[in-house]
């Protein structure tokens, strides 16, 4: 019985993805005024509605407006980061161009001020993914391929690409740290 629910659950989320995956990038880009360097915020803010619809695809699925739904949570996440944006944090290290971290920690950032090397922080931090992680890492964060494009690269659905994004940006995250406790 579970694993018709799961696969009842799939099926509803495959669904809302072909359905609307389209119209809510649309909305995100209309929220940001389609100013290109803000893409990278509009593809993130999609990806997570659709990462949070399926957090929450049990209750989605009874829900009596699922485009409405989605509709508000896109635009919650794309004035959550515009906030973000304006309140940065004071210290930034940036990773191959493309990846940040940040930390509030003052003895963090005086540490790093002498002792941090941005070629052994990247090396270190991108050897802890595999080949597929490191491909996708390539083609979305140096590269910058949107979404769809990954779609077709790879023949595989945008909750899949989507996901995989999520894992790698965590993976990456959690290298970061592992690097810094090392430290």
């Amino acid at each position: 019985m579970w694993g018709r629910k799961g696969k009842q659950q799939d099926d509803f989320y495959e669904e809302l993805c072909v359905k609307y995956f389209k119209n809510i990038y649309g909305y995100c880009t209309r929220l940001t005024k389609g100013q290109l360097q803000l893409s990278d915020i509009v593809e993130e803010c999609t990806q997570n509605t659709f990462l949070e619809a399926r957090k929450q695809i049990e209750r989605l699925q009874n829900h009596p407006n699922v485009e409405g739904w989605l509709y508000v949570t896109a635009r919650n996440l794309v004035r959550n980061s515009y906030r973000s944006m304006y309140i940065k944090r004071r210290h930034e290290i940036v990773l191959d161009d493309r990846m940040q971290f940040f930390s509030d920690d003052d003895e963090l950032a005086a540490c790093l001020e002498d002792t941090y090397e941005i070629d052994e922080l990247s090396e270190k931090v991108l050897s802890g993914l595999n080949e597929s992680e490191y491909q996708l890492y390539n083609d979305y964060f140096r590269n910058q391929l949107p979404v769809q494009e990954l779609v077709d690269k790879y023949h595989i659905s945008n909750t899949a690409v989507t996901t995989r994004i999520y894992r790698v940006k965590k993976k990456i995250t959690n290298n970061i740290r592992d690097y810094f406790k090392e430290m």
